[in-house]
């Protein structure tokens, strides 16, 4: 497990995807104006996709997330793993995000200890990812669902992505 970014081609057409099906979208943007978002994973595997957290910024407690939390530190609470936003992505969509390579030492830092919390706490994030997946995939909480990527969708997006953009992309070359 590690840190990613997510392609942001196929990015976009997942949230056009999910859009097209449900009349609304909440696949996070990848894109912003200070850093490009990043994600954390794979955190779990289904139907053979891997699905990939958005690490974000946001720092209150939430049944859908867990806190980042770096003890000692004066801002303890560095933000959160963001379960209700996870997306399956192909490997081909992926890319490691090497933290060394991060220019702004500050953010750098930050990237570190957010990593090392992660990896730390890998085994209570997966389970926390197949959870939140079965309470959404089962509708256990409306207001989570409603809140929520819809996965069921997002998998036949990734799927005729990799149909339609990939494998097309394949026969290509």
């Amino acid at each position: 497990m590690d840190f990613y970014r997510i392609n942001e081609e196929y990015n976009k057409f997942l949230q056009r995807y999910e859009k097209e099906k449900r009349g609304i979208t909440k696949v996070p943007n990848v894109r912003y104006t200070d850093h490009n978002k990043f994600t954390f994973g794979a955190v779990m595997q289904v139907n053979g996709m891997n699905y990939y957290v958005s690490v974000s910024s946001f720092d209150k407690k939430q049944e859908a997330n867990m806190l980042i939390r770096v003890p000692g530190d004066n801002k303890e609470i560095k933000g959160s793993l963001r379960f209700n936003y996870m997306v399956p992505v192909p490997d081909e969509c992926i890319e490691r995000l090497i933290i060394k390579e991060i220019k702004d030492e500050k953010y750098r830092i930050l990237l570190n200890k957010e990593y090392q919390f992660c990896m730390e706490n890998a085994e209570k994030i997966q389970k926390k990812a197949n959870k939140i997946y079965k309470m959404v995939t089962t509708n256990r909480k409306q207001v989570l669902t409603d809140n929520s990527c819809a996965f069921h969708i997002l998998e036949e997006g990734c799927r005729e992505y990799i149909e339609k953009v990939l494998k097309k992309d394949a026969r290509q070359r």
